[in-house]
């Protein structure tokens, strides 16, 4: 039982029950309880440094812009900004969108994206959510949206934290662009060597986008 400050744990111990119709035993029935204070519970929130991380990207010939947004919807309709609190667990929308880039030509295809305790994006700490295009099949709350299909796409998750730690989590990103001739939208279903796609990168030089939560 518990009340607003208070659990209370009952129980009783008895002899169990004789096998014949008479017995020459002592009859045990102990009733006992035992009283705890409830603990105190903090719920952990977090809170984005930047609602729209905004990059400029160069690589060969190509110039052009990569937003990164974060919203609590899967409609994209509600932006999450610097004032919105993000509790653990809650499902969160990430969307990678380019400007700059002809539809017609190439489509951009997220590589991989990662979380870790740190700004840099070889912390000490990582934590796949995105790995060779698809989800990680270690996070089964992660979940790919029109990757490599056009010039934005997005992935949504679970928020988390690292265990055993307090600072701000980092996420970070990388793109790159795909000649959409040869096709270059992501199956995840089953195994794809990831040497088999390199030809239809339009370049070598991948594109590195990172946004901040801190608690």
């Amino acid at each position: 039982m518990k009340n607003n400050s208070q659990v209370l744990y009952k129980n009783t111990v008895m002899m169990a029950n004789a096998s014949g119709i008479i017995t020459r035993h002592d009859q045990v029935a102990i009733d006992f309880s035992c009283l705890y204070a409830v603990p105190e519970v903090k719920s952990v929130s977090f809170k984005i440094k930047d609602s729209s991380v905004v990059t400029q990207i160069v690589s060969g010939v190509w110039n052009y812009t990569v937003t990164m947004n974060a919203y609590n919807d899967s409609g994209h309709m509600n932006l999450i900004n610097a004032n919105t609190e993000v509790g653990l667990n809650q499902k969160i929308w990430v969307e990678l969108k380019t400007d700059g880039l002809d539809n017609n030509i190439v489509a951009v295809v997220t590589d991989s994206c990662w979380a870790s305790n740190d700004s840099s994006p070889n912390g000490t700490l990582r934590y796949d959510l995105v790995k060779d295009g698809c989800p990680n099949a270690a996070d089964k709350t992660v979940m790919m949206e029109g990757n490599g299909v056009g010039t934005s796409n997005g992935f949504s998750f679970n928020m988390f934290e690292f265990s055993g730690k307090t600072g701000a989590i980092y996420l970070h990103c990388q793109l790159e662009l795909c000649l959409k001739q040869n096709g270059c939208a992501r199956s995840c279903g089953g195994v794809r060597k990831r040497r088999s796609l390199r030809s239809k990168y339009a370049s070598g030089n991948p594109a590195l986008i990172s946004m901040t939560w801190t608690k």
